[in-house]
């Protein structure tokens, strides 16, 4: 038979001790719940405030930066001389650009809560009679740097800056950034908005840097109207022309010269060509990303790093300004029919059928020739001023960020 299993008998003492094993492991086990939640916790408020900081504050600068243009966008008056958001609430219309005109530009909004935004986008007040907001002021305020930038007229190029806040809301009587409110975070943003210009070298069909390495051959013309037919500097020779009964070229003079020539970019656009191309339409890289046809009335940068040819397969077509960096051709029947700004930063080669209505300029050699039938450059003012005024919107160029400082 099997013998029938003893029965365990704790003495009084081992019952105690299995009690306080059983607090301790529970204790134990407590713990670790506590600091694992706590951790947990503190781990998401952590990810929180750096989102808020890094990532919040930060889309709320840019929105600030953004209303700013806008707010340029929309005055009367152009070019902007003062940066003045008003706040008028009793007009009539009421005049609501601003928050706070004392500041600038200021907004604020909700995003959870008592989690809000608010931007300020500040003005420039030398009067200002708070000596610490006009210390703040003067690190902050918008500025127009036209002069010191490119030397162009007043109001031609803005430095803005904008300064993105996260704060609790919990107390509406007081400022956003005293006690009981408090900030969570907060990011600056810069920006420059520019107006570009068109100034042509001469008032002219074709602006070409190199006079003696222009040549209009047979069947290429060159209409000039009432400006001039060929603007070239005056010491770099003639363009060929042919014989004048042939009327190759015609225009008010045909042919004229200037002993100061510029056609760089910033005699030209009032910008470097990085500036420029911060604020193009389209930057083209490859053949297969130059737009056909252009973006009406906008401003194309191309630089595949190899002659640009537009052909029957995709000519040049639209009205537009289109700046090629290198060398471009407009190849044997490329049927292109082009109304705009077309600058070429290399030489320039345009086959016939053709025609650029506006203005070509031309930094080296340039080459204009027919066949059958023509292959016309043909001088527009009202294009050119038509694109000038759709080119003179207030637009920003890349976002940079500015160091924190404290306020």
């Amino acid at each position: 038979m099997t013998p029938e299993p003893k029965a365990v008998v704790l003495r009084e003492g081992e019952r105690g001790l299995a009690l306080v094993l059983a607090l301790m492991f529970t204790l134990i086990v407590s713990a670790i719940t506590v600091t694992g939640t706590l951790t947990l916790k503190t781990h998401i408020q952590k990810n929180r405030t750096a989102w808020a900081a890094k990532s919040q504050a930060l889309q709320v600068a840019r929105s600030g930066l953004a209303e700013a243009v806008s707010w340029m966008r929309r005055q009367t008056s152009q070019p902007v001389i003062a940066f003045a958001p008003q706040l008028n609430a009793a007009a009539i219309p009421p005049v609501l650009d601003t928050l706070d005109a004392d500041i600038g530009l200021v907004r604020e909004f909700k995003i959870t809560g008592k989690v809000w935004a608010r931007y300020e986008v500040w003005k420039r007040w030398d009067a200002d009679p708070d000596a610490d907001r006009l210390a703040w002021r003067q690190q902050y305020q918008c500025e127009d740097v036209s002069q010191s930038r490119a030397g162009v007229a007043p109001g031609t190029i803005w430095r803005v800056r904008s300064i993105g806040y996260i704060y609790n809301r919990v107390d509406d009587s007081v400022p956003f950034n005293e006690a009981p409110n408090s900030v969570i975070a907060s990011q600056v943003a810069a920006n420059e908005c520019r107006r570009a210009v068109i100034r042509l070298p001469g008032n002219a069909a074709v602006n070409v840097g190199d006079g003696n390495n222009c040549h209009i051959n047979t069947n290429g013309r060159i209409i000039g109207g009432a400006g001039a037919g060929i603007y070239y500097p005056a010491s770099s020779g003639t363009p060929t022309t042919g014989p004048n009964n042939q009327n190759r070229v015609t225009g008010t003079p045909r042919l004229a010269t200037a002993v100061n020539y510029n056609a760089s970019y910033l005699a030209v656009f009032g910008m470097s060509y990085d500036q420029l191309k911060s604020i193009a339409t389209v930057v083209a890289t490859t053949a297969a990303g130059i737009p056909n046809p252009m973006p009406a009335g906008g401003l194309v940068v191309i630089e595949t790093g190899s002659t640009v040819q537009f052909d029957s397969a995709k000519p040049l077509m639209g009205n537009a300004i289109v700046v090629v960096k290198g060398h471009c051709t407009l190849a044997v029947n490329s049927n292109s029919n082009f109304s705009g700004l077309l600058y070429v930063d290399g030489n320039f080669t345009m086959r016939a059928p053709s025609l650029i209505r506006g203005s070509v300029i031309c930094t080296g050699n340039m080459t204009v020739q027919g066949a059958t039938d023509f292959a016309t450059v043909q001088f527009d003012a009202s294009v050119i001023s038509q694109l000038m005024n759709g080119l003179s919107n207030y637009s920003p160029s890349n976002t940079p960020l500015l160091p924190r400082l404290a306020r």
